[in-house]
């Protein structure tokens, strides 16, 4: 719980609030997106902070929403996206608690986003409608336009993300202001906390217990099967997070019930638990796991060099033997990717054999092939735009099939070993850190077998795209 009365300030010096605001598509996080977000970071006695910025939705927006807003595809067209915006949004908040007029909107949508793009996002929230209610009660209306008019408190650019979080700001300076005379404010602020509600036969020591570090952890049922498994950077709070706010759908507060017991692995890093969380995924088959229990690769795309000397690429059934570029679930998750990759990098479809016939292809006539199947260009200039095509589907190396991936160990005396041969994964391990000036083959030697499907490859190739430099290459094994 926070302090608010526990200085002369009526706030300890820790505490932090980001007093946020967004405009949005519409009203439903799960298919609408943000327009426009505005963000006052607050000590308790000022903004210290701010981040205003319009945010590309990557979709239409409608026009009833430019009538409410002002924001219209025009204003939003070159703005950036939110992935790029992301990082600032995580720092300027971070150990801040997250404020808003009706948070419950405002939280739902940026951690709806943050969502999209694999990260966990966990604030504290504090809705100021609740704390209005209960500190300035006898209102006929909490919304922020009439709150504030009956306040004296000017809102300019209403429904825009910055006009509305500035009112916004002056509204809990004045909630602040009477919350520090309220003998009862610590358990007001208590109560408008998300609190955290622990399943029933969950002892919250297992909870208070758990570290704040990267691993993964498991939900058992009264009979010890694993029904959840999941990976975090702090397992503590993103397990938390799981129990926490209101806000949980039926299966979730399905699983919420049989939580008996919780444990964890400790990885070390977030690429070896990545890797754990997959694995365990496919071996313990958890019943609330479902989007990592798929199948293994079933098609691939292979390359092959015709007498014409002209790089062709096809798709076939996976046959690790036949040395595959990329494997993938199903065909039409191979022939997606290898039809992005000839319109990249402007192969010819015919020579990928996406398209039969003689003479030039359609993509020619679409000047997307420069004419490799007319013999309009040479096998040279060809194959250079094939290798990119074949380094941006092999883990984006290119042409160092062999490589290491060494992080952080469980300790401070040991590293982690991740070892890809020829782009298929082969396994992982921990190892001392005396033992990283040994040969490559001794390394490789220590590290057990493991089986490579469509998530590992897509969890290698996006970590490794983030942390290039852990990236050792190796010299090609022989046959």
């Amino acid at each position: 719980m926070l302090n608010l009365v526990a200085s002369p300030s009526g706030l300890s010096q820790a505490d932090k609030y980001t007093i946020i605001d967004i405009e949005t598509t519409g009203g439903d996080p799960r298919t609408d997106r943000i327009t426009e977000i505005a963000i006052y970071l607050h000590d308790g006695e000022q903004v210290i902070d701010e981040f205003v910025s319009l945010v590309n939705p990557e979709k239409p927006i409608p026009d009833f929403i430019t009538k409410i807003t002002g924001i219209n595809n025009d204003m939003v067209r070159d703005a950036p996206k939110f992935y790029e915006i992301a990082k600032q949004i995580v720092e300027i908040t971070e150990g801040a608690v997250f404020v808003a007029h009706n948070v419950r909107f405002d939280y739902s949508f940026v951690q709806k986003e943050f969502r999209s793009l694999g990260f966990v996002f966990t604030r504290k929230q504090l809705c100021t409608v609740k704390l209005s209610r209960k500190l300035l009660p006898g209102h006929r209306s909490y919304s922020l336009g009439k709150l504030t008019k009956s306040l004296g408190i000017e809102l300019q650019n209403r429904h825009r993300a910055a006009g509305d979080a500035k009112a916004t700001v002056i509204l809990f300076e004045k909630l602040l202001e009477v919350g520090r005379q309220a003998s009862s404010m610590g358990d007001i602020m208590k109560s408008e906390f998300a609190n955290i509600k622990l399943p029933p036969n969950l002892d919250r020591k297992v909870v208070e217990q758990l570290p704040e570090e990267v691993g993964v952890y498991y939900f058992h049922d009264a009979k010890g099967n694993v029904i959840y498994c999941g990976k975090s950077n702090h397992i503590r709070k993103r397990i938390r997070s799981h129990f926490q706010g209101a806000y949980q759908k039926t299966r979730t507060i399905e699983m919420f019930e049989l939580v008996h017991h919780i444990s964890h692995t400790l990885c070390g890093n977030e690429l070896i638990a990545l890797l754990l969380e997959n694995e365990e995924i496919k071996r313990l088959q958890p019943i609330y796991n479902r989007a990592q229990r798929r199948q293994k690769f079933r098609f691939a795309v292979y390359q092959y060099e015709a007498q014409d000397g002209y790089i062709r690429l096809k798709i076939g059934k996976y046959d690790e033997s036949l040395r595959p570029l990329a494997g993938f679930a199903t065909r039409s998750s191979a022939e997606s990717g290898l039809d992005r990759r000839i319109k990249e990098y402007q192969l010819c479809a015919r020579l990928c054999e996406r398209e039969k016939g003689k003479g030039r292809c359609f993509y020619r006539q679409l000047h997307i092939c420069k004419g490799a199947c007319a013999g309009e260009e040479d096998p040279e200039s060809y194959n250079e735009r094939v290798a990119k095509a074949i380094n941006s589907l092999n883990y984006g190396r290119g042409k160092l099939e062999n490589f290491l991936v060494l992080g952080a160990g469980r300790n401070q005396q040991e590293r982690s070993v991740v070892f890809v041969e020829r782009g298929i994964y082969r396994g992982y391990t921990y190892l001392d850190e005396s033992y990283l000036g040994a040969s490559p083959e001794t390394l490789i030697e220590a590290i057990p077998f493991k089986e490579e499907t469509p998530d590992v490859q897509r969890i290698i190739q996006g970590y490794i795209k983030k942390h290039p430099k852990e990236v050792f290459p190796l010299e090609p094994q022989p046959d």
